[in-house]
């Protein structure tokens, strides 16, 4: 024992390994314990009595299942290790970079419109989609330095991104993409050998692959320059790199569906309990990674008997275990700027500044329009017919508290967004991944498990209970770093890993429960009636006079808590209002537009693209433009498939998503 009373580094890592595979194999062993002797079970991998159906089972579906779970732990387990090596990020994961967002798309899209490819190979359909997420959020965040939080961010945004896009296909072709559902979960179900059989070649001669690299990663250690000076060519290492970690990952997704938060999990544990050289990482990160996933696949099957045979993805227990790792992580992270000799200090895009007065009007004019439009031009059944003003209170109960809520929900999201990138000094950022909209979505998704069929009085509170809830959560989180940005932000990851979860499990499910879910996390308007449109604008025009006052404290908040202090601002308490002030704005706004918009993230761009860029005028102008995005995707979902909806949420991120990835490309340059 060490002087602390603690296990030392050398000796706790391999205790905590033998503790945790003892407990998966327990788990998976004690169930067939009083049916079959241990010997009997270990000849289920080898033979089997077809006279007898428990040794069948054993055979086919239990031991190709446990063969299957150790080795994709321990492929996913090491390649987790050499992405964090590559990109100089303890968070970094397959996860995080979206890979699994991609190779759902790239699946979905085949299976609608391409099935011949996937006939011919679904593993390199999963492969094509992996890297193209993977490969954006690379490209577009390599002039960062690819700072820690700043590709979790991009990787977390293009994940939500390709999202939208998997949830459009799903509920425009839900009929065909039914088997989506449950794939998107994560399930290490056989029926026999063969998965297994094509699998383990791949995974063994890509790891070794990973492992002939270490040499040259462990140089990357030292800073690209300093790399360069030793004949590395860091460009093409880390591009190896990550085309084998993007194989890996979309190989073993191809075949199970998403289970790669273990690639999270596993290196952030052998670094917490001791692993500091690489080939250490490498090492441990691969058993814990097989033990992990053994493990989480032996709680799912349990839980499933729990359920009473309702399926419990594996991938909706190995997300449980992301959660708490990304905020274990948290403790460890000191490089949240630049790779070790990168430079800490990239440019930023800084358009020319506008007078806001004409800005302004034109914004407003352009609302005008849209609301004009919303109002007076619409498809009907046979085409498209003009309503006069004079009949618009006629149609008003149709279209406009739609419309009303839009705009309220917009102008609170740019406020909210303004406020989050300000008060993080982060312009990436955005209150979509702060957590609050997570929370009312979580709650959604306990609802649904628990067979309840919220009305729309109980969605609407479930909502602000759940934005509570993770609210608490992240002060309490972020209060021994006295409310700093980074700490919220990767707090707000956390529970998007536990919302996602939830999502997956219910989606797993199928079936109207899904569909409704799926249609409400998009953010459907149409169920918004008049006195929920009002009360929402009435609330958005409080908040929205608090966050004028707030203007002093985002002025000098990224002065540096020294500055601020000097200047009379507590900082400490200015960041717990503002962070509050943000929170129910974006609450406000999820429960009637749904959790993901982007609308947070674009509409303080957009005010800075057009010249704004003092704090109140980019509070003014992004408040305009939120209602101008939100008010025209409110009105495009209405008509762009009539007689069928969008929902506007889910047009908003797609919109938005295009939005973030040309200002992340603009970000850094002169």
């Amino acid at each position: 024992m060490s002087a602390n009373g603690f296990l030392p580094y050398s000796r706790r890592l391999p205790v905590v390994a033998v503790l945790l595979w003892s407990l998966a194999l327990a788990g998976a062993v004690l169930p067939w314990l009083d049916q079959l002797n241990l010997s009997g079970l270990l000849q289920a991998f080898w033979s089997v009595n077809t006279d007898d159906y428990q040794q069948v089972v054993l055979r086919y579906s239990w031991a190709p299942r446990f063969a299957m779970a150790i080795l994709i732990g321990f492929g996913l387990g090491l390649a987790g290790a050499v992405l964090q090596q590559v990109l100089g990020n303890p968070l970094a994961s397959p996860t995080t970079l979206g890979v699994e967002a991609g190779a759902q798309f790239s699946i979905g899209v085949a299976t609608l419109y391409a099935p011949a490819l996937l006939a011919f190979s679904p593993d390199l359909t999963a492969v094509a989609g992996g890297l193209m997420a993977a490969g954006l959020v690379v490209a577009l965040t390599r002039k960062l330095g690819f700072s820690p939080v700043t590709v979790i961010l991009a990787g977390l945004v293009i994940s939500f991104f390709l999202g939208a896009l998997n949830a459009a296909l799903m509920l425009l072709h839900g009929d065909y993409l039914s088997n989506l559902f449950i794939w998107g979960a994560g399930s290490l179900v056989q029926n026999d050998w063969s998965q297994f059989q094509d699998l383990w070649p791949r995974v063994v001669i890509i790891g070794i692959a990973l492992v002939m690299l270490m040499k040259p990663l462990q140089l990357l250690q030292l800073g690209s320059e300093s790399a360069r000076s030793l004949g590395i060519n860091v460009g093409v290492l880390r591009l190896a790199a990550l085309l084998l970690v993007v194989l890996m990952t979309a190989s073993v997704v191809s075949r199970v569906g998403v289970v790669a938060f273990i690639g999270l999990a596993a290196p952030v544990l052998a670094r917490l309990l001791g692993a500091r050289t690489l080939g250490q990482k490498l090492l441990w990160s691969t058993l814990l990674g097989g033990g992990l996933l053994l493990l989480a696949d032996t709680f799912a099957q349990w839980a499933t008997v729990w359920a009473e045979g309702t399926l419990v993805p594996t991938g909706t227990a190995t997300a449980l275990i992301g959660g708490p790792v990304i905020l274990l992580a948290l403790r460890g992270m000191r490089n949240n700027r630049h790779m070790p000799g990168e430079s800490a200090g990239p440019a930023h895009f800084l358009p020319r500044r506008r007078p806001l007065k004409n800005t302004l009007l034109a914004a407003a004019a352009a609302l005008l329009m849209i609301v004009i439009l919303a109002l007076g031009w619409s498809p009907g059944l046979e085409a498209w017919h003009w309503t006069p003003p004079w009949e618009w209170p006629q149609v008003w109960d149709w279209r406009g508290p739609r419309l009303l809520a839009a705009i309220a929900a917009g102008v609170a999201l740019g406020l909210a967004g303004t406020i989050v990138q300000r008060l993080t000094g982060n312009v990436m950022a955005s209150p979509e991944v702060l957590g609050i909209s997570g929370g009312a979505a979580l709650v959604m998704v306990v609802l649904i498990l628990l067979g309840i069929n919220p009305g729309r009085t109980v969605q609407l509170l479930a909502g602000a209970i759940g934005g509570a809830a993770v609210l608490g959560f992240l002060l309490l989180l972020s209060r021994q770093h006295r409310f700093a940005g980074h700490q919220l932000l990767l707090g707000g990851v956390a529970i998007y890993v536990f919302m996602d979860a939830g999502l997956r499990l219910v989606m797993a499910g199928g079936g109207t429960e899904a569909i409704r879910l799926l249609s409400w996390m998009s953010g459907s308007t149409w169920l918004v009636s008049g006195p929920e449109a009002l009360a929402l604008a009435g609330v958005t025009a409080v908040l929205a006079a608090l966050a004028a006052m707030g203007r002093r404290a985002l002025v000098l908040l990224p002065l540096g808590e020294g500055s601020a202090t000097a200047l009379g601002l507590s900082v400490a308490k200015a960041r717990l209002l503002l962070l509050l002030l943000a929170a129910f704005l974006t609450a406000a706004a999820t429960v009637i537009i749904g959790p993901l918009s982007f609308v947070g993230l674009m509409a303080p761009h957009l005010a800075r693209v057009l010249g704004q860029q003092t704090v109140g005028r980019q509070l003014v102008m992004a408040a305009v433009v939120g209602a101008v995005l939100l008010a025209l995707a409110d009105y495009l979902a209405r008509v762009l498939i009539f007689p069928n909806q969008l929902p506007a949420g889910l047009l908003a991120a797609l919109i938005g998503g295009g939005y973030f990835l040309w200002g992340l490309s603009r970000h850094g340059k002169h």
